[in-house]
Parts: C-alpha cells; sequence; structure tokens
C-alpha cells in the first residue's frame, strides 16, 4: 500500500447522436483530453476519512445529497479496498464544469476510481473501472446509458451502436471547439421533453432516423477524413434538435456565431436546453478563431481539441 496516489480521468463531448441514441440509433462520443479532473488520495493522521474540493469539503460520512453517487461510489471502494477504515484524505481538482453534458460526474469518479486502486496497488482493468463509474453514475443520472463511463475513461472516440460500446478509431484530422453557454443543462429534463414531444405525433419519430442517417454518415466521413462533409452533418444535426426543441437562444446564437467566425459545422452536444455547443474546424488557427468569436458572444469557456490527437499514437520507442 502506498501513502499516496493520484487518478485523473478527462472529459467528452457527444459528437452526434443526442436523444437519438435513446432509441435505439448509433451515437459518436469523443474523448477532451483539455478539461480534467485529478483525485489525489493519501493516508492521514486523522480521525476519519475526509475529502477536500470545490464541490464540498468534510468527512466522507457527511456528504451532502447533491454528492450522493460519490457517496456510494466511496462506500464500495472502501468495502473492496478498505475493509480495515484506515483515515485516507481525497483532493478533488477539476475543470470540467457541472452540468454541461461533458461527463464531469463520470470523470470525477472514474479519477476517484483511478487513485483508489493505485493507492491500495491494486491492478484495474478497464471493464472494472467502467464498473465503478455507473455506480456513480446510476446514482447521479439514474439510468444512464452507459456512454459517459466509457469514453470518460479512454483516449480515443467510442461509438454506440445497437446498444454496445465499440472502439471507433478512423484516422481523425481537424480540431473541435467547445464552448459553455454559462447556463447548466438537465438531461432528464430533456430526454423526457423530447420523448413527450415525440409521442404527441408518431410522424415525428422520422427525426429521431434523420439524427440516425447522420451519425451514419459521419462515419464514413471521418473515415475518408472528409471533413467537409463531416461539419455539413452536424449543422443538419442541429437543425433537427432544434426542432426536437432543445436548443435555446443562447445555443442558437452561439451556432451561428461559429458559422460566421468560419466553422466547417456546429451544433448542440449532450442533451441541450445549455450546456455546451461544438464547431469543428480544419486548422488549429481557424479553431483559434471560432474559439475568440465564441467568446466575444457569450461562451464562458471554451476548449480546443485537436482530433488529431485522438487517434492511437505509434511506438516510436
Amino acid at each position: 500500500m502506498k501513502t499516496t496516489a493520484t487518478g485523473q480521468s478527462h472529459a467528452k463531448v457527444i459528437f452526434l447522436g443526442e436523444h437519438s441514441a435513446v432509441y435505439q440509433q448509433p451515437a459518436i462520443v469523443f474523448p477532451v483530453p483539455q478539461a480534467t479532473v485529478t483525485a489525489t488520495i493519501r493516508m492521514t493522521a486523522a480521525p476519519v476519512s475526509s475529502i477536500t474540493s470545490e464541490y464540498y469539503t468534510g468527512t466522507f460520512t457527511e456528504l451532502p445529497p447533491r454528492m450522493a453517487g460519490v457517496a456510494t461510489l466511496l462506500q464500495h471502494l472502501q468495502h473492496r479496498l478498505n475493509p480495515q477504515a484506515i483515515p485516507v484524505h481525497l483532493t478533488l481538482h477539476s475543470t470540467i464544469p457541472l452540468g454541461r453534458g461533458m461527463g464531469s460526474s463520470a470523470a470525477i469518479a472514474s479519477a476517484i476510481t483511478q487513485a483508489y486502486f493505485a493507492l491500495f496497488e491494486t491492478p484495474l482493468p478497464r471493464e472494472t473501472l467502467t464498473a465503478y463509474t455507473d455506480i456513480e453514475e446510476h446514482i447521479t443520472h439514474g439510468n444512464p446509458s452507459g456512454i459517459d463511463a466509457q469514453t470518460v475513461n479512454v483516449a480515443h472516440p467510442i461509438l454506440f451502436e445497437k446498444q454496445q460500446f465499440i472502439d471507433f478509431q478512423p484516422p481523425l484530422t481537424g480540431f473541435l471547439v467547445i464552448a459553455d453557454t454559462g447556463l447548466a443543462s438537465n438531461t432528464k429534463t430533456a430526454v423526457q421533453q423530447v420523448h413527450q414531444f415525440l409521442t404527441a405525433d408518431q410522424q415525428r419519430q422520422d427525426l429521431i432516423l434523420q439524427l440516425g442517417t447522420l451519425t451514419e454518415r459521419v462515419k464514413q466521413a471521418l473515415q475518408h477524413q472528409d471533413l467537409p462533409a463531416t461539419g455539413q452533418s452536424l449543422t443538419a444535426a442541429q437543425t433537427i434538435l432544434r426542432a426536437l426543441g432543445v436548443s435555446t437562444p443562447q445555443i442558437d446564437q452561439l451556432v451561428t456565431t461559429a458559422h460566421a467566425a468560419g466553422a466547417l459545422g456546429a451544433k448542440l452536444t449532450g442533451s441541450g436546453l445549455g450546456g455546451c455547443i461544438i464547431a469543428l474546424t480544419q486548422t488549429r488557427t481557424a479553431a483559434q478563431t471560432v474559439a475568440k468569436a465564441l467568446t466575444d458572444h457569450g461562451a464562458t469557456q471554451t476548449w480546443i481539441q485537436s482530433l488529431y490527437e485522438l487517434n492511437p499514437q505509434e511506438d516510436l520507442s
């Protein structure tokens, strides 16, 4: 057993397939290593285990209801790895904003799990890491798809198709700009709203099928490094998501701004009704131009993610 250990995870964004994934359509999800969570755990002389974070500081036993998922995860980790309840202190630091559809809760759970297993020098296979991340997600989100738990634990895109998670590794190029509207989204509310919209008129189900078709097109476009076609599909998806009622004036304004600044395509990412947008560009310079325009027009924060960096890296050693 070590005296201190760390774990780190990262954000994710849904590239394409929001809401339609709930209805057995495919989705493509990208990791965002630019935004991270770091968990540091160490042995302590204090009488009880405790946590320090921007969300809560205090003992494990007094975690607030809003952190019930973390509390449940810690109980499982303590039971498996620290049954003698040796006091530890956990410190969390995150650059992923909460409630923005970027997988913050899953990333926190992943980082904590990695730190615990490292502290107690226990091997941590990917499937075990995902399982522990899911413990937190089921408490926080009720019945999650599992997309977040999968994507925050890998450095490459994930394809969610036919209720399965597939490592998706096309030869990526280009850059993705993520921009925060500054407004939190609520996945449960958005999913329920879309469900009510669709059931009110069965003909609206065609919107879901259209999103699935766009995702299939993007799968092929990415394989052929066709960024203009990919961008067109992103923009087409935004039109459908707006029709589903999950866009907002703030999201629409940022999407319009991204296009005016030269983006190949732009759309909301995640459940909508707040959260973030993504914009695709060919070059880093173009991405920087789009990011500045988005900041000038209300985005509270932006990230630029090189898609090339999400490709498997050759071992040159």
